[in-house]
């Protein structure tokens, strides 16, 4: 090969690598707007009817506790989509489908706990800064 057809392959070799990375960026940026719009859902949907001060204290616990948050939201991901799985199943298998189902409950009683934990951490800080006790 002579060296230009050399600098020509590595030219092409660097925007291919280029391309790869920004493909990946946009995906990695996509997948963290995606999990800051249910993180928003979520805190309207749990400390929408309190007062702004509670529903800001809560932002900053859900902030504060990001990946446990993001960790019981996966886990009900995945509960949900292997009860997909156990339902297309076939031979369709009960004990499977209870036994996902289960599973769907949990990590739904699990992501609730977590939320009302927090919640009720921000009732309680923000008890304390304005002096009502509790």
């Amino acid at each position: 090969m002579t060296k230009r057809s050399w600098i020509w392959t590595a030219t092409l070799v660097l925007l291919g690598l280029s391309l790869a990375v920004n493909f990946f960026l946009i995906g990695y940026a996509a997948h963290g707007l995606r999990q800051g719009g249910a993180a928003r859902m979520l805190i309207s949907e749990i400390a929408g009817n309190y007062s702004p001060a509670v529903r800001k204290e809560f932002r900053g616990i859900l902030r504060d506790n990001r990946a446990r948050t993001f960790q019981a939201m996966r886990e009900l991901r995945t509960a949900r989509a292997n009860l997909a799985a156990a339902q297309k199943a076939t031979p369709f298998d009960e004990a499977a489908m209870k036994d996902a189902m289960t599973a769907v409950r949990t990590a739904t009683t699990s992501l609730q706990a977590t939320m009302q934990d927090y919640l009720l951490t921000a009732l309680k800080n923000v008890r304390s800064k304005t002096g009502e006790g509790g």
